[in-house]
This record gives structure tokens, C-alpha cells and sequence, in this order.
């Protein structure tokens, strides 16, 4: 399921995958079921050794979810959006192949959801971030902000986020370990592509079998990552 709501570039061994509903890039149903079915089609396409997941425009990477169009319409969607929502998340981190997210500008709620479970978190320096659901009467969903960011971050960090709500600078992302790389703005898509490049020529196996350990080491036990090491 294809839209214009989310552009698909191949370029060599890299595919990007552009959120394109600027300014602000919300998420909808339809861009997240379009996103399910891109990294469903990357998976068996041979030429894709590298993924970039991004905002269209330099404003929002993605400001979250359109609460305008679907969220909340009633139980059937809020149930669908849920479900749809921990899927994705769960594709984004267990995907065979390696996924940077490149984060410009907000990156808010949902948006976080996406750029957080990446491999590489490129954020620009103009980058900020906020995790505040409770500040728009929700609990944090998706399996990420009452499941992953604990792993992510630890108890504490995971509370100021979530509680407080506060906005989150692209430096103090990195401090955190929530972003692996800064770069300035003027300089950020050369980055991301020079990253994405490089990443592109590793060995397709390896890299398969480093992700699916570093995932059974904390979702399963350290016994099941070294017998993931020895095969």
C-alpha cells in the first residue's frame, strides 16, 4: 500500500523513505500502513542494503500523530492505530537490514516512536524532541515509552521524559544515548548520506546476526544471543 503520503528513493544500496505530509509530517493510517508495506517490499529487495527513514521538509522530522483525522475517531480505529503502531515499531527494530532515522526539527510522540527504535539515530542540531502524551490526556503506546525507552534510557530518564514532558535539544539526546550522532544543519544530508553509504558496503549476514542478538540480549536473555552468535 503505496501513497504520495511517503516517497521511496533508491540510490545504490540506500532507500530512503520520506515522510511527506510537511510541514509537520502527522502520521495517519494510511502513512503508517504505507510504511508497513515499504519495509515489507525492502526486506526482499536484494539492492537495498540500508534504510533512511526521514521528514519531508527541515521543520518536522514528525510531530506526531494527526489527532485531527483518525486518532480517537472511535475504539475500532484507536484499537487499529495501536496495533498498527507497536507493529511498526517492532518492524523498525527487529528489520534484517540496517535503519537510520535522520531526525530535522520536532520529533514528537509518534515521531519519536519511529526514530528512536532506528539502528542510528542521525538528529540535526536544530533537532527536538518530546515524549508528552500525558500532556494530551494519553498514556505512552506503541510498546515504547512503557517498554523500550526503560531499556533505552533507565528508570529515571524514562520518568523525566514522560512525565515532565519537557522538549529534548539534539545535544542532550546525545548525552542520553537517544541519538548516535550531531551534525550541524548546513551539513546534515551530506551526513546522512555519507553515513548511510558506508553502512550500505557492510556484509548483508553480519549485520542480520548482530541485530537479532543485540535484540535477544535485552527481549530475551544473554544465553539466546550467544546461540544467535553461534550460528
Amino acid at each position: 500500500m503505496m501513497t504520495e503520503e511517503l516517497l521511496i528513493d533508491h540510490r545504490g544500496g540506500v532507500t530512503t523513505l520520506t515522510l511527506n505530509r510537511p510541514p509537520l509530517n502527522l502520521l495517519t493510517l494510511t502513512l503508517l500502513k504505507s510504511l508497513v508495506a515499504a519495509f515489507d517490499m525492502l526486506e526482499t529487495r536484494d539492492e537495498t542494503r540500508t534504510i533512511v527513514l526521514r521528514g519531508s521538509g527541515t521543520r518536522a522530522f514528525c510531530a506526531g500523530a494527526d489527532l485531527k483525522a483518525e486518532v480517537g475517531r472511535d475504539e475500532k480505529t484507536a484499537e487499529e492505530w495501536r496495533a498498527i503502531g507497536r507493529f511498526l515499531v517492532e518492524r523498525i527494530e527487529r528489520f534484517p537490514k540496517p535503519v537510520i532515522s535522520a531526525v530535522q526539527g520536532w520529533c514528537i510522540g509518534g515521531g519519536t516512536a519511529l526514530a528512536w527504535p532506528a539502528d542510528i539515530r542521525i538528529a540535526a542540531k536544530s533537532a527536538v524532541f518530546r515524549a508528552g502524551d500525558v500532556y494530551l490526556g494519553m498514556s505512552p503506546s506503541w510498546g515504547l515509552g512503557m517498554v523500550r525507552l526503560v531499556h533505552y534510557l533507565g528508570r529515571n530518564r524514562t520518568l523525566d521524559i514522560s512525565l515532565y514532558g519537557d522538549d529534548v535539544t539534539a545535544e542532550k539526546a546525545y548525552a542520553w544515548n537517544l541519538v548516535s550522532f550531531v551534525v550541524p544543519d548546513d551539513q546534515f544530508d551530506a551526513e546522512v548520506a555519507r553515513m548511510a553509504e558506508k553502512m550500505s558496503g557492510a556484509a548483508p549476514l553480519p549485520v542480520r546476526a548482530i541485530k537479532e542478538g543485540v535484540f535477544a540480549q535485552w527481549h530475551d536473555s544473554p544465553d539466546r544471543a550467544a546461540l544467535i552468535e553461534e550460528k
